[in-house]
């Protein structure tokens, strides 16, 4: 077995982390619970989730982790909740069965975005591939939708099963939404299908690495699917599914417990899909660059693609630690303006909270330092690539590193449109229900239908 993997690195990797960067994506959840609770409180002028903590032994304070205690919290709470079906549910197995539709499909969502570009192995006397994504397929994106579509099943299946009339309410209203925002979501990614001529999304993010990303050439496109992406995941304007003020809760009206934190974990895990689709079409998916810089030799225009990126790995990932300490040291700042602040109030716990904001001081000052250090490390390391079939190979650590530096290129830019998500919930009013149905059909569904034409005479003219 040893000598197999010795002999198969890049085999190796493609069997044990590309199938598990689904599950790099569901780690990603709490800090998404704790982004919308400290982005709430950051909103409406409030401290937020700020009391809950562990105890430390010998360091004299409390380990809150900024609001990361809630969620484990929050999780013993429901796993020892009672758990029960209720009596008058028209069918217990569809009750059970409902919450984990939308859970299982967004688990499997993942795999069909690429996280790093294809790495190039010697593989025999010839040259191997290894995709960037779990579920490599010619109509990627197709198969996306089809299985993004699934979570209405759960919603409808488990509000029925329910046997309750505000559950049923919401069932209804999620799959009216989804009829209604399922073809308009399609049709403004159309233009992006034409223009790259592919629905592979590997495809469709290096189209974007060699020319520009996809905001620059379908504005109108990104806005729309943007939108669309909001009432897909039942956030607000869009969350008629689950209106308190109308129908209780909706579809989970009738859910608690474990079962309760399998519907909400669906929710945010859309929410984290959603922002990495729209970062994969239309914001160059694991690229740095919108546009061409004047990066080469006496300022010659270059586009930072795969192959860009690993001539000049070391630098690239210098750069990147330097903005990794740069924020650090600034959230450094920030908890030490804090730790003041809150010293200078004369409140009874000033000195255990003290310790602890001193804590997460040191804490971040050392996340600084180690980034510098491993920036200094990494500034102008390469390795020249072998040229194998015409086709050029890097070493393997050039590969990792690569690969590395592209997954959290992806992951920052989804966070940031988390962030939006958030913003947006905290910041608008729910639209009505007739509203939501007026603004699909009549305004969404005609824009993308007047984009996709111009789209295709642009692209018939030009090409």
């Amino acid at each position: 077995m040893f000598e197999w993997i010795a002999a198969h690195p890049y085999e190796t990797i493609a069997l044990l982390l590309v199938p598990a960067v689904p599950l790099l994506f569901f780690q990603l959840l709490p800090l998404l619970v704790v982004l919308e609770r400290r982005g709430a409180a950051f909103i409406q002028d409030r401290p937020g989730p700020n009391r809950a903590g562990i105890p430390i032994p010998g360091l004299g304070f409390q380990l809150r982790a900024f609001g990361l205690i809630y969620n484990l919290c929050d999780f013993i709470k429901l796993a020892v909740k009672e758990d029960f079906v209720p009596r008058f549910a028209a069918s217990r197995f569809y009750y059970v069965v409902g919450p984990f539709i939308p859970l299982i499909a967004g688990l499997i969502l993942p795999a069909f975005i690429p996280v790093f570009a294809p790495i190039a192995y010697a593989s025999g006397d010839g040259v191997a591939w290894l995709a960037g994504q779990g579920i490599a397929s010619h109509s990627g994106l197709l198969a996306l939708f089809a299985f993004a579509g699934l979570s209405a099943y759960g919603l409808v299946l488990g509000s029925w099963a329910a046997n309750s009339k505000y559950a049923l309410l919401g069932g209804l209203r999620a799959s009216a939404m989804m009829i209604s925002y399922e073809v308009a979501i399609g049709l403004a990614a159309a233009g992006m299908f034409l223009i790259c001529g592919t629905f592979d999304l590997a495809r469709i993010v290096a189209w974007q690495g060699e020319h520009v990303w996809g905001i620059i050439v379908q504005p109108l496109g990104f806005l729309l699917f943007t939108a669309a992406a909001f009432a897909e995941s039942n956030r607000t304007p869009f969350d008629v599914v689950e209106g308190e003020s109308e129908i209780v809760a909706g579809f989970h009206t009738e859910y608690g417990a474990m079962r309760f934190m399998l519907v909400m974990s669906a929710e945010y895990f859309h929410m984290l899909v959603a922002a990495a689709l729209i970062s994969t079409l239309f914001l160059g998916g694991y690229h740095l660059s919108p546009i061409p810089l004047p990066l080469g030799p006496d300022g010659a225009w270059v586009a930072l693609d795969d192959r860009w990126m690993r001539e000049h790995i070391g630098s690239v990932t210098a750069v990147l630690l330097i903005a990794l300490a740069l924020l650090a040291l600034y959230a450094a700042r920030l908890v030490e303006r804090r730790r003041r602040h809150y010293v200078a109030s004369g409140a009874s716990d000033a000195a255990r909270r003290g310790r602890e904001y001193r804590f997460y001081t040191g804490l971040f000052l050392a996340l600084a330092g180690l980034a510098g250090l491993a920036a200094w490390a990494l500034w102008g390391w390469s390795e020249a690539p072998r040229i194998i079939a015409g086709t050029a190979v890097w070493g393997w650590k050039v590969d990792l590193l690569t690969a590395i530096v592209q997954f959290h290129i992806l992951i920052a830019k989804t966070l940031c449109l988390a962030w939006l998500f958030v913003w947006v919930r905290w910041t608008l009013p729910r639209f009505r229900y007739d509203q939501i149905m007026a603004l699909g059909w009549k305004v969404l569904l005609n824009a993308a239908l007047v984009n996709l034409l111009l789209t295709a005479l642009l692209v018939k003219l030009i090409g």
